[in-house]
């Protein structure tokens, strides 16, 4: 799971955002592992999303690493960089 060539983006929100609030409003999955991160379901593809110094309860900054793939049949044609893309979306 992850690894250098996986795709990773870090996201800056305009203010405190409650991570998991947003994803339940988004109907994505996700596993509170602990305080300062998530692992999130999307699209069939697994998301490890870190926030420091911040809890995700109240974050100001994300790191999104895809950890494992989507199902390519469940994909519809787009890469793992898209994917992480329309997944970052859901925080705008």
């Amino acid at each position: 799971m992850g690894g250098s060539d996986s795709p990773t983006v870090s996201v800056s929100l305009s203010g405190p955002t409650d991570i998991p609030a947003v994803l339940n409003r988004a109907g994505i999955d996700h596993v509170s592992v602990h305080d300062r991160r998530i692992l999130a379901i999307y699209q069939t593809a697994i998301f490890n999303v870190t926030t420091e110094p911040d809890s995700v309860s109240a974050a100001h900054s994300l790191e999104i690493e895809c950890w494992e793939d989507p199902i390519p049949s469940r994909a519809d044609g787009k890469s793992s960089q898209e994917i992480l893309q329309d997944f970052t979306n859901v925080f705008d």
